[in-house]
């Protein structure tokens, strides 16, 4: 049996009560969220969050935010938070893993802003949500309630009725729409179906960061002049690196197949097999032998993904983000997903708010469309960044010979999408 929310027993008892029938219920204030809280705010919604963690600690650590993104965050005004705390990459280049030769570059500073109208940025994830927290702390009609945990719920003629276990007590709020931003292991998900878990990928990011003045010498040689985000390629794995915290840190995040797939984990950040990752890269260019070695403690963190969309789950009850369609990271889309996923959701309220089925089935429809041919491009990079043999050698000739701006163009519907002007 799930022990994620369930449908509410109206005749049980209840310790309390907290009747507010226009506002929004929020559960998990992550990325998605706490976006979709100051999506709301923005259209005159009133917001209530509820989150079980005792504190608002992002795991993880640095993200992409491509122009998709970068807008629609401007527009909430939280890119002006995070400013001095990212850094906007000259080029995005792609080299390969085992000698350095550099493959592909492609100018996204200055051209990000003039083709798609929105910077690419490159941040800690902490950094994102800090900026959104204290963003949403300023708007007097978002509530947020930590150590809270959405355990029932109900649809009725008058909204939604949500039970919430906050510390030794239950409360009961009442709402317009529940909606379920409580991450790739969503209680609201599996509460529908215990069968409609993520899947594990057999595949680990492994992550680490290195102070730019520590960077081992024959691994500085290797990165293009200038601030970038550079990806190595190689046979069934690849490494990706970019500055943040105001371009004093790189960041690292080295893909690879799990070697021990049967590997029992206390805690998927617990490292117990740094060993058999670092040896994975062994024949790779010196420099970055030197960086793996380097870069210790490097953290796993195993890749789950959906196997499909599932954003609308009745009525009033919806979700977002990794909830809906945690997806792997070959796109560097899952936090530009959630952003745009909570300013459509909040578009299509504010059009059609009263009419909850009519918004959510055309939400759902959109999104399930836009993600799915994001899902289907990380597959194609996947596959790119991981060949070998002669496939590699091929995608070599095809990096090296179509000219950069044939590469560009291939992002329009990417990074040029606008949630909001496309309902």
């Amino acid at each position: 049996m799930s022990s994620g929310p369930t449908l509410i027993d109206l005749k049980t008892e209840r310790n309390r009560r907290i009747p507010n029938p226009d506002q929004i219920i929020i559960a998990g204030a992550g990325i998605a969220g706490l976006t979709l809280a100051l999506a709301l705010s923005d259209k005159g919604f009133s917001v209530q969050i509820f989150e079980k963690s005792a504190t608002l600690a992002e795991i993880g650590a640095g993200l992409q935010l491509s122009p998709n993104a970068t807008r629609l965050l401007d527009r909430l005004g939280v890119l002006e938070r995070l400013k001095y705390a990212s850094v906007e990459p000259q080029a995005i280049c792609l080299q390969d893993g085992r000698s350095g030769a550099n493959l592909l570059h492609l100018p996204i500073g200055e051209t990000a802003r003039q083709r798609w109208g929105a910077p690419y940025i490159v941040c800690h994830r902490a950094d994102l949500q800090n900026a959104l927290l204290n963003e949403a702390r300023n708007r007097p009609n978002i509530a947020m309630q930590l150590q809270s945990t959405v355990t029932q719920y109900k649809s009725d003629a008058e909204g939604i009725l949500v039970r919430v276990q906050y510390h030794d007590r239950i409360e009961e709020h009442r709402g317009a729409l529940l909606a379920g931003a409580d991450g790739v292991w969503s209680d609201m998900r599996t509460a529908l179906s215990d069968t409609d878990r993520a899947r594990y990928t057999g595949t680990i990011a492994w992550r680490s960061s290195v102070a730019v003045d520590q960077l081992p010498p024959a691994f500085a040689a290797l990165m293009p002049p200038g601030t970038n985000v550079v990806a190595w390629t190689g046979a069934n794995a690849h490494l990706i690196a970019y500055p943040i915290r105001s371009g004093q840190v790189i960041n690292f995040v080295a893909v690879a197949p799990d070697r021990n797939i049967r590997r029992r984990w206390d805690d998927q950040r617990t490292n117990n097999a740094s060993q058999d990752f670092i040896r994975a890269f062994a024949a790779w260019n010196q420099g970055i032998c030197d960086l793996m070695r380097a870069g210790r403690p490097w953290t796993p963190w195993r890749l789950f993904a959906m196997k499909k969309c599932q954003f609308k789950i009745e009525e009033r009850v919806v979700l977002i983000g990794d909830a809906a369609h945690a997806m792997t990271p070959y796109a560097a889309q899952g936090a530009a997903m959630a952003i745009e996923d909570a300013c459509l959701l909040a578009a299509a309220l504010a059009t059609d708010g009263k009419k909850w089925t009519t918004a959510l089935d055309q939400f759902s429809k959109a999104r399930s469309k836009r993600v799915g041919a994001v899902v289907r491009r990380g597959a194609l990079n996947q596959l790119a960044y991981h060949a070998r043999g002669p496939i590699a050698l091929a995608r070599n000739v095809v990096f090296r010979n179509r000219p950069a701006d044939k590469f560009v163009e291939g992002f329009d519907w990417l990074y040029g999408f606008d949630p909001e002007k496309r309902g």
